[in-house]
């Protein structure tokens, strides 16, 4: 066997040796083989192939032991990678079990809240329930106490109103007694708890004891010798130093000026009375003011005109006015209109003068019975018995009116109160009937039992005079409730009256020649009554009149 055959049976044998036995095994028996070549064949050509062999194994195994290394770092590697992504698998299933925690908490806190919002809301309702009901309960309570306040405060309205009219009562009877002080201080202190206690101060007994005890109050301030059919004051535009006051007319033919007196500091002292005219030829029954003179009218028709001077003969002229055909005509009424014009009324006669009264401007007749007349501005109103109202301008007639009356009783005496556009009938039997602008009937005030035979208006009474031998005092502030009136008695008659309007004073005349002044202002009355009061209530008369559980003071002070 060649050297080539033995070195390729050897290669191919340990090759196929290096296949089953590894890297290190062939080797070694690589090189066993060499040295059994060498020293078998001696050839050096197989050696150097050997060598060469040889080489290439070292660099394979050389390589094979890199890439062993290399696979085993890249294993390394690989390993610590899987377990880095376990680690992180782990961490990551770790975190995936904290967020499902944690979701899982929000959950928990989520329904929680949910639930603490559904309680606060109820909560919140329960509260706003609770709120309403508590101020409800506030407002019940509020309102309880201010039931019960004004329950008390009512008690002790009505405990001080019943209280005043008590002392007004005694006022009214101590008056009567002769015991003028206290009698005094009773109807003060009357007054004094009904204005307190918002009571009405116009009550019949209050108003009774101020005028009874009121300085001037209720004064005589003249006298006549017959029946005062007519008083009239005189107008500002013709009052003078020799004509203020008021002027008188009776039926006893009497044309009377009371004066007012002034004393040096300029206070009122009465009144001075002058007979202008004094005549038992006349029965007057009316009076107006003419340019400055007097025209009074007969019962016959005759008009006479008197002066204000002092004079031997006050009459400057006589006039008969023309008759109707009527016998016996009868002459009631000398009206003035805002015109001026004067005009005079009988039972069935109107006549219309110029302001002068001097010269006859026209002439009516009316066949129906008159029973009253009166003015409405310009025009001229009439009733008739039979119940018709007429009414003239400039002695035509304008309008025929039919007023229905509650019962069928003439008209006795008419004011027409201007400012309110009323009408206001007084009849024979006592009633006194109020109509509007329209004539249409709106009420009756019930108070008198006979005639009514004067009536007017001053700010917020209406005062009325009757056969009954009463005034009436209205309150017209009431009218749409029942008003009740406040009565002034007299022993005779009232027949007639006037008003003064800037100081609240009648000035009444009477039958027999009476002539009367009533103040009826409730505030100078108390005032006047409190700067009259002579003393106070001993603590005996406080506790007598009074009570003791009311407290003391002084009305003096």
């Amino acid at each position: 066997m060649n050297l080539k055959n033995i070195s390729k049976r050897l290669s191919g044998n340990i090759s196929g040796v290096a296949s089953e036995v590894g890297t290190h095994s062939a080797i070694a028996i690589i090189a066993g083989l060499i040295v059994y070549v060498f020293v078998s064949s001696g050839y050096q050509t197989q050696i150097e192939e050997l060598n060469n062999r040889i080489n290439e194994m070292k660099a394979a195994e050389h390589n094979a032991i890199i890439t062993k290394r290399i696979s085993e770092q890249m294993e390394d590697i690989a390993y610590e990678q899987k377990a880095l992504s376990d680690k992180q698998r782990m961490r990551a299933e770790e975190q995936s079990r904290i967020a499902d925690i944690e979701r899982g908490k929000a959950e928990l806190e989520r329904g929680l809240a949910v639930k603490a919002e559904q309680q606060a809301r109820a909560s919140a309702q329960e509260a706003e329930t609770m709120r309403l009901i508590a101020e409800q309960q506030s407002v019940l309570a509020t309102q309880h106490m201010e039931e019960a306040l004004q329950a008390r405060s009512h008690a002790d309205t009505l405990f001080y109103q019943s209280l005043a009219r008590s002392l007004a009562q005694t006022s009214i009877t101590q008056y009567k007694s002769g015991d003028k002080s206290l009698a005094a201080l009773l109807a003060y202190s009357a007054w004094y708890y009904t204005d307190k206690f918002k009571g009405n101060v116009y009550h019949q007994d209050i108003y009774t004891a101020l005028l009874d005890n009121a300085p001037r109050a209720k004064m005589h301030i003249g006298k006549v010798l017959g029946n005062p059919r007519a008083i009239i004051e005189i107008p500002e535009m013709h009052s003078n130093n020799e004509a203020k006051g008021y002027v008188i007319a009776t039926d006893y033919g009497e044309i009377c000026h009371l004066a007012p007196k002034v004393d040096a500091a300029g206070h009122f002292n009465g009144y001075d009375e002058h007979r202008i005219l004094n005549s038992q030829n006349y029965f007057f029954r009316d009076i107006c003011i003419a340019k400055g003179d007097i025209l009074a009218l007969d019962v016959s028709g005759m008009l006479v005109k008197a002066s204000f001077k002092n004079t031997k003969d006050a009459v400057i002229s006589r006039k008969h006015l023309p008759m109707s055909n009527m016998p016996q005509e009868r002459w009631r009424h000398l009206l003035q209109n805002d015109d001026g014009k004067i005009i005079a009324v009988g039972e069935h006669q109107v006549v219309w003068l110029d302001a002068t009264g001097d010269n006859i401007l026209f002439s009516h007749s009316v066949t129906d019975d008159i029973s009253e007349a009166g003015i409405l501005g310009n025009k001229l109103a009439i009733f008739t018995k039979t119940g018709n109202l007429l009414t003239f301008l400039d002695g035509k007639p304008s309008n025929n009116s039919h007023i229905s009356l509650p019962r069928n009783n003439p008209v006795s005496y008419y004011y027409y109160m201007k400012d309110r556009g009323m009408h206001i009938l007084g009849t024979e039997d006592g009633d006194v009937l109020l109509y509007d602008s329209d004539y249409k009937y709106v009420k009756s005030l019930v108070g008198h039992s006979g005639a009514i035979t004067h009536m007017e208006h001053m700010g917020w009474c209406l005062a009325t005079s009757s056969y009954d031998h009463k005034i009436c005092l209205w309150n017209l502030y009431d009218i749409d409730s029942q008003i009740a009136p406040i009565e002034v008695y007299y022993d005779k008659w009232p027949l007639c009256f006037t008003t003064n309007k800037d100081n609240w004073t009648l000035i009444i005349g009477l039958a027999d020649g009476d002539i009367e002044s009533l103040h009826i202002s409730v505030d100078d009355n108390k005032n006047n009554i409190h700067d009259h009061i002579e003393r106070d209530f001993t603590p005996q008369e406080w506790e007598y009149y009074i009570g003791k559980g009311v407290k003391y003071r002084r009305f003096k002070e």
